[in-house]
């Protein structure tokens, strides 16, 4: 869903989808550490706090010139569109790390299939909660995601082709969600989603390769 509504925040104004990202980081942290227990929401913890942090002081980067000129401003602005995918390299990085330790384990795997649907969903939801938009629209948008989201949490432990699975199915619903949103399937959210779908599916295919290579 678009941006619509601003909120401000004491001196802050602040557009709906940050508030939407820090709900749907927040609840999905919470959720797997009630499933997975702590040592999982550890590293989901990290990962979403490098992202946040990467995608916040990226504006050095991106626009340096003003943050020299007014130091403060790094308080008030973050790196925008460039940052933000800044920072999902950096969290995707982390996670893949942490997985690699872990030597790709299965409840790890299912882990971050669940919370990387769970983040796109809950902000989906929260997007439709915080933005004035059609009826038919946000209808469509709930009732996918959580469909998907529904699916995904019985089915992630299954398998490694339910998790493949799962996967495509991510990134196909979400472009018919985008697809019927006003801003159709050009918009930052369904590109993350691109993104992660791709990096999920690097790292089933290298843990699978190298299951196949410890049993023979």
């Amino acid at each position: 869903m678009p941006v619509t509504d601003w909120f401000i925040i004491k001196s802050l104004t602040v557009p709906s989808s940050w508030i939407a990202v820090l709900f749907a980081l927040i609840v999905t942290g919470v959720i797997l550490w009630k499933r997975f227990g702590k040592e999982t929401e550890d590293w989901y913890s990290d990962a979403a706090i490098l992202f946040l942090l990467v995608w916040k002081l990226s504006i050095i980067v991106t626009d340096f010139n003003m943050v020299w000129n007014s130091p403060i401003s790094i308080l008030y602005f973050n790196g925008g569109e460039t940052g933000l995918y800044l920072g999902l390299v950096a969290a995707i990085a982390r996670v893949f790390y942490v997985l690699f330790q872990k030597g790709f384990a299965e409840r790890e795997l299912a882990a971050m299939l669940l919370g990387m649907i769970m983040v796109q969903s809950l902000y989906q939801f929260a997007m439709v909660a915080l933005n004035d938009g059609s009826l038919w629209q946000k209808a469509v948008t709930v009732i996918l995601f959580a469909a998907l989201l529904y699916v995904t949490w019985i089915k992630a432990f299954w398998s490694h082709t339910w998790r493949v699975q799962l996967t495509m199915l991510f990134l196909l619903v979400h472009f018919v969600v985008a697809y019927a949103q006003p801003d159709g399937i050009l918009q930052t959210p369904l590109y993350i989603t691109a993104i992660l779908a791709l990096s999920s599916i690097a790292v089933l295919t290298l843990r699978e390769n190298v299951r196949k290579q410890v049993e023979e």
